[in-house]
């Protein structure tokens, strides 16, 4: 848990005591301060003092700049990604994390730089991003976790945390600048500490989530991380479901392909030589209207569901064609021997039976949560199509819910 740290404000104090010679009247004044650099000679800096504005009943201290603007308009990097991920989780604004800094980065920067009581110039210093980094209470998730720099800000009470979702077997390696300054750990869901290998690495063991800590040593410090991640490799079954259909060892079933020939192989894939022999496969056609198809057909076997347009009334030599594809678990195989759980998977390696976190950790921010009436679902979508994944919970799944339906298509 974060904690929010006061800052001192040693001329904020003095010209409480002494308000006669701050300045009353509003105009700025001098302040000489002597700072000693311990490898060359004293140098002298004057530095102007916060400015002060009285009233008959009010005093406000608007705190200046204490060093230079860490970005400004126009920029484009990880330190504005910092600071726009930072102004949305205290609330300044609803800012796309894009690393470039325009006219709505400017206005959430000013809004904050006013509540926080400093100069609203949209140039925040490193204060700045320390006071916002104090007062977030989240650890910002990190989604391209390939290779993935990111600038923060840390204090000794006050570690950085960010989220990661890491395959079993993947080896995590970090750089940290200003090295002498921030140390990292890696932990598990549990919050134990990952020990590192000889070389300084991290190999996890479990697809989960992981947390990378980030801790200063004695003050509070801007750092950058670098984090580069080895993906482990995914562990996947027979059968493999994707956004454009399926697969058995290599032999690819696509959408849109006619139904004669996806029977035909499932079939022969399956173990299934003579049809009316198994419960399990469904000899008729379950017929499925929708509103602007021509409706659906419907085969059930070793736990799919294969779905195919049917007949076209206006074209009756359309040849019907596959349309969608579900799968609910494992069931036994044509000799009633059952198969292992994994026996399908997406290419990622998550089958029915694996849960959420499962999930976030093998596709990361690539699935979005979504909903209809009835069910909750999380999708992924790429150029092929989309994959749904259903939970065995009507509510809103938590990380321990437990998927029960793969499917091509989204039930909106």
């Amino acid at each position: 848990m974060r904690r929010i740290i006061g800052r001192s404000l040693p001329l904020v104090a003095a010209c409480a005591l002494a308000a006669a010679s701050c300045g009353g009247d509003g105009s700025a004044l001098t302040t000489t301060t002597t700072i000693l650099d311990p490898g060359s000679s004293t140098t002298v800096t004057t530095l102007p003092a916060p400015q002060t504005t009285t009233t008959s009943s009010t005093t406000t201290t608007t705190l200046l700049p204490s060093g230079p603007p860490l970005i400004t308009e126009g920029d484009r990097n990880e330190t504005v990604e910092a600071f726009q991920w930072l102004l949305n989780c205290n609330g300044y604004g609803d800012l796309t994390v894009d690393g470039v800094f325009g006219p709505a980065t400017r206005t959430a920067v000013e809004a904050a730089q006013t509540s926080l009581g400093r100069a609203a110039d949209g140039a925040p210093d490193e204060d700045t991003l320390a006071d916002l980094s104090r007062a977030c209470l989240q650890n910002r998730r990190l989604s391209d976790t390939a290779a993935t720099t990111v600038v923060a800000n840390a204090a000794p009470d006050d570690p950085e945390f960010f989220s990661i979702a890491l395959l079993a077997d993947s080896v995590v390696t970090t750089t940290l600048t200003p090295a002498s300054a921030v140390t990292a750990s890696l932990l598990n869901a549990n919050g134990t500490e990952v020990e590192p290998q000889d070389d300084g690495t991290w190999r996890v063991e479990t697809t989960a989530d992981y947390l990378i800590e980030v801790d200063a040593a004695t003050n509070p410090v801007t750092f950058r991380l670098e984090i580069a991640v080895a993906a482990g490799t995914p562990e996947t079954g027979d059968w493999i479901i994707s956004t454009n259909g399926v697969a058995y060892r290599g032999t690819k079933l696509s959408l849109g392909a006619d139904a004669e020939t996806v029977l035909e192989k499932v079939i022969d894939f399956l173990g299934h030589d003579v049809r009316s022999r198994y419960g399990e496969f469904d000899t008729g056609w379950t017929a499925i209207t929708e509103p602007g198809n021509m409706g659906l057909r419907g085969v059930a076997i070793g736990g799919f569901s294969f779905l195919f347009f049917g007949p076209d009334p206006a074209n009756p030599d359309r040849p019907e064609t596959l349309a969608r594809v579900r799968f609910e678990g494992a069931h036994p195989d044509a000799d009633g021997a059952d198969r292992p759980d994994d026996y399908v998977t997406t290419s990622e390696g998550i089958t029915v039976g694996d849960t959420l976190a499962d999930l976030k950790a093998a596709y990361g921010s690539g699935v979005k949560p979504g909903s209809n009436a009835e069910e909750h679902y999380y999708r992924f979508t790429d150029s092929g199509g989309e994959l749904c994944f259903y939970f065995t919970t009507t509510d809103e799944p938590a990380d321990s819910a437990k998927i029960s339906e793969i499917a091509t298509e989204c039930r909106d």
